[in-house]
């Protein structure tokens, strides 16, 4: 089975991540924009419109955190398959509603995470699950820029909860995909603003078996993305921005036990294409999800308990 072009519906068209980057993904991948709608003033009775659509195969869903649960719900009632931005709910139980509806439905669902999807990434993955760099022991990341902190951005406030909820996806899922279990343990301090979200946090994550990750992500820091593994056998350098990554081709840079070091090749990508096309995929039965239930589920349960162990 191949998947077929889909026609999208857009929950918030004017949306800066659908404009800069999920709106050129879907057209380059031959998908039809069908509908892009925004809210009219404070109604959002435009989204509702658009679901009633029998034109739209699926939505994309980029409104502010807190309306992911609700309005990919109501994508699921309309008969919609539903690509979420991160984070795809603010809570376990809510990720978990949302799958079972998908499941009942016949539907797919599936949290709008790129960064599995480039060719540097998917490298790394296949290196530290081969085994080749021997027990994974630590892997850091970071992730931070200076936001306008009094510029009323939905992500200061409840509708978007905080750095943690934005970008600690990029920080915590390469590592939860490597570990490929459940946390053991979590640590984390925050800096909160008076809306009580967190503008910075750090913290760190026991995977079990002797591997333990660290993150730093802020909302008040220069723009920053790092990241880097440490096993048994070889240390791993990922140079420059590690999401979504390089367009161009780049490398990791792997320093071995016996001081030798490699510069791998791995080709560029544009991340946003590939998971459209993998969205496409799994919709038509082609493909099993990259980061499905199980790795969304398994993300908010850490995310969660991250945000409890920094309320200090």
């Amino acid at each position: 089975m191949s998947s077929l072009p889909i026609r999208w519906g857009v929950l918030g068209g004017s949306s800066h991540i659908f404009r800069k980057s999920l709106r050129p993904a879907m057209l380059a991948a031959g998908h039809t924009i069908a509908a892009e709608p925004s809210r009219e003033g404070e109604s959002l009775a435009p989204y509702s419109a658009m679901l009633a659509r029998p034109d739209i195969d699926a939505v994309y869903n980029p409104l502010p955190n807190h309306l992911h649960a609700e309005w990919t719900h109501r994508a699921l009632d309309a008969g919609k398959h539903v690509l979420c931005e991160k984070p795809l709910t603010l809570s376990p139980s809510d990720t978990a509603a949302v799958f079972e509806h998908a499941a009942a439905a016949g539907l797919t669902v599936l949290e709008a995470y790129m960064w599995p999807h480039h060719p540097r990434a998917a490298r790394l993955l296949q290196l530290a699950g081969s085994g080749e760099l021997g027990w994974l022991q630590h892997g850091t990341a970071s992730f931070s820029w200076p936001m306008d902190l009094a510029g009323g951005d939905h992500r200061l406030d409840l509708r978007g909860a905080g750095a943690l909820f934005d970008v600690g996806i990029y920080c915590i899922a390469p590592f939860m995909l490597m570990a490929r279990r459940d946390a053991v343990a979590v640590g984390a301090n925050a800096v909160r603003n008076t809306a009580g979200v967190d503008i910075a946090m750090t913290g760190w994550v026991d995977w079990g078996g002797g591997f333990g990750t660290s993150f730093g992500v802020s909302f008040d820091a220069p723009s920053h993305r790092s990241m880097g593994l440490a096993a048994s056998e070889a240390i791993v350098k990922v140079p420059g921005w590690h999401a979504p990554g390089p367009l161009e081709p780049s490398e990791l840079v792997i320093e071995r036990r016996d001081g030798t070091e490699e510069h791998l090749q791995c080709d560029g990508g544009d991340a946003y294409c590939a998971l459209v096309g993998h969205f496409a995929d799994v919709v038509a039965g082609a493909a099993q999800p990259v980061f499905g239930a199980a790795e969304s589920l398994r993300l908010a349960d850490v995310l969660q308990r991250l945000h409890v162990a920094s309320a200090h």
